[in-house]
């Protein structure tokens, strides 16, 4: 089974290129939505982030404000590092536990790792390949304020907390360049994925 990981910047478009995979036929495994689940009322990471941050981050229903959380700890590394230290093991025990059961399924198929820290984890992931996501920093930010109401101050400032684009850029074993229109990101995405799995050349599907 080949295995993708799909990272990039602040809202470059992660997602949407995972999206694109997964209409070739990847199974995509979401490390927000994984630790959206985990986070849930009563789980053990709901407990341990309650006991560390206190209960005001929680609701009235008593459920995890992300959006609250997400303001307290992109306010400080410390904080960050906390949040990191209770939620990341739990993301990644899942998702490995997801993928073996996945590679005995479907041992010829294709798995997406969209996770936006996935070269900040140091390899804490086996991947067959890194594709890195870019976009221009002023349509990022016009994305994630659209999306989350946040201004490009805002936008800039969380990016400050992951590892800078061009670095991730020179880790990658594909760059997707996100800026242009969905066509132009799906023909990229098509090109990679024909190099990765070899389709095309052992005539398994024609080009598009």
């Amino acid at each position: 089974m080949k295995v993708i990981g799909v990272t990039g910047g602040v809202g470059t478009g992660k997602s949407t290129v995972a999206r694109l995979f997964q209409q070739r036929g990847a199974v995509v495994f979401d490390a927000d939505r994984v630790a959206h689940q985990l986070m849930r009322r009563g789980t053990p990471v709901w407990k341990k982030i309650r006991a560390e941050f206190g209960p005001e981050i929680l609701d009235g229903d008593g459920q995890v404000n992300r959006k609250r959380l997400g303001q307290l700890v992109f306010r400080s590394r410390t904080r960050l590092k906390a949040l990191t230290r209770i939620v990341h093991p739990a993301v990644r025990r899942s998702i490995l536990g997801d993928l073996r059961g996945l590679r005995r399924r479907r041992p010829g198929g294709v798995a997406v790792l969209d996770i936006p820290l996935l070269l900040e984890s140091g390899r804490a992931y086996r991947t067959d390949a890194i594709v890195v996501v870019t976009a221009p920093a002023r349509e990022a930010a016009r994305r994630l304020g659209k999306r989350s109401g946040w201004p490009a101050r805002e936008v800039k400032r969380r990016g400050s907390f992951q590892m800078p684009l061009r670095e991730k850029m020179k880790q990658a074993d594909f760059v997707v360049r996100n800026g242009g229109d969905l066509a132009a990101t799906r023909r990229q995405v098509v090109r990679v994925w024909k190099k990765i799995t070899g389709e095309g050349i052992h005539g398994r599907r024609k080009d598009d």
